[in-house]
């Protein structure tokens, strides 16, 4: 994780986001002290009923932050009760953006690389004034991405995995209302140029925000800025390593799911803008390749994509169709997947999702 190291102290706050793995939030404390940000803000929900080992360990976490011996503001926003992940994350930066103008983000399970904190800064200051900037991400999808010599480049499809935004892009993402848009989504998705895959997969969580299906917050608001047709400026190389991945983790339970397993590398800050313009292979890729990630049953997804591409007016409901994608482009789906290869990525599943795809693209010769 080594990289390019912070010179100077970060003057914009950093918010970190805790719950109950001391283990995590103290490898980011330590990994952020280089930096010595003046203004650190920490959110914690609080135990859950029912496990009895969360109220020790949300205790040992909150801890941690003791290691923060820089000079330095530190703001504790702990909960008493638990809200739940989404309902508590958001209500925390709610509350942190209502006093500040801007904010870098980081989980505890967000470890960053020693030139995450100087890149996101410095893409921060370059791109906060555009209206239309929804958040800047150390997180890259494909590990690598774009021109060596670029620090970033703009896209659609961002992640809110080691981020940051300003006050006025969170509340106007938050205000968004996702209904206003479940009918003519379609026609400014195509209007905009936004990639079909993209456009469907924003689609099937805008369906499920409606129906009042559980969503996670953060593709809530991916989804919100996706509608209001905002765009993401993404670090040219992955800054961030995925540290929660494990049987006890919220979300992140999948021990073979090898989209988590990017390697942290290093950026050089952004030192020219640059064009806005949207990188849409890059979104079509970044969509791909997680929904290949997730891929339990490969086999099956390609037989019903054979069927599909026979009878496209088979039955289909949109998530199931949205799930077929890589196996209805599996050429493309191959050339992802060997990037993440060649990106020092490996994984069984990996190489069983590959080995489908590459036996319907032999079908197809």
């Amino acid at each position: 994780m080594s990289g390019v190291t912070s010179c100077r102290a970060i003057d914009t706050p950093v918010a970190l986001i805790l719950f109950n793995r001391p283990e995590q939030i103290t490898a980011v404390v330590a990994a952020i002290r280089p930096s010595a940000p003046h203004q650190v803000f920490a959110i914690a929900d609080g135990p859950r009923d029912g496990h009895p080992t969360d109220r020790e360990r949300c205790a040992a976490a909150r801890a941690a932050l003791d290691a923060i011996d820089w000079p330095c503001e530190v703001v504790r926003e702990f909960a008493s009760e638990n809200l739940g992940c989404s309902a508590r994350i958001e209500s925390g930066l709610d509350g942190i953006f209502a006093r500040v103008d801007r904010a870098i983000v980081l989980e505890d399970d967000t470890l960053p690389s020693d030139s995450f904190l100087p890149w996101i800064e410095s893409a921060l200051e370059a791109w906060s004034g555009d209206p239309d900037f929804a958040f800047a991400t150390g997180f890259n999808a494909l590990g690598t991405w774009g021109e060596t010599a670029a620090s970033h480049f703009c896209a659609s499809k961002g992640r809110t995995l080691g981020w940051a935004t300003t006050s006025t892009a969170w509340r106007r993402m938050r205000a968004i209302d996702l209904a206003s848009y479940q009918h003519e989504f379609g026609r400014l998705a195509r209007e905009r140029g936004l990639d079909p895959i993209v456009a469907e997969q924003c689609e099937v969580v805008i369906g499920e925000c409606l129906r009042g299906d559980p969503t996670n917050w953060d593709r809530l608001l991916r989804a919100r800025a996706i509608a209001a047709g905002m765009f993401t400026v993404i670090s040219s190389a992955n800054l961030v390593a995925n540290t929660g991945i494990g049987l006890d983790a919220t979300h992140t339970t999948d021990l073979d799911e090898f989209t988590n397993f990017l390697p942290a590398r290093s950026a050089g800050p952004v030192s020219d803008r640059g064009s806005a313009a949207i990188d849409s292979e890059y979104d079509r890729r970044a969509v791909l390749l997680e929904l290949l990630g997730l891929s339990l049953r490969p086999e099956v997804a390609a037989r019903l994509a054979r069927a599909f591409r026979e009878n496209p007016a088979l039955p289909i409901d949109r998530l199931t169709r949205l799930h077929l994608q890589p196996f209805l482009h599996p050429q493309l789906s191959i050339e992802v997947l060997e990037h993440l290869r060649r990106g020092g990525v490996a994984s069984q599943r990996l190489e069983r999702v590959l080995a489908v795809l590459q036996q319907l693209v032999a079908e197809r010769r």
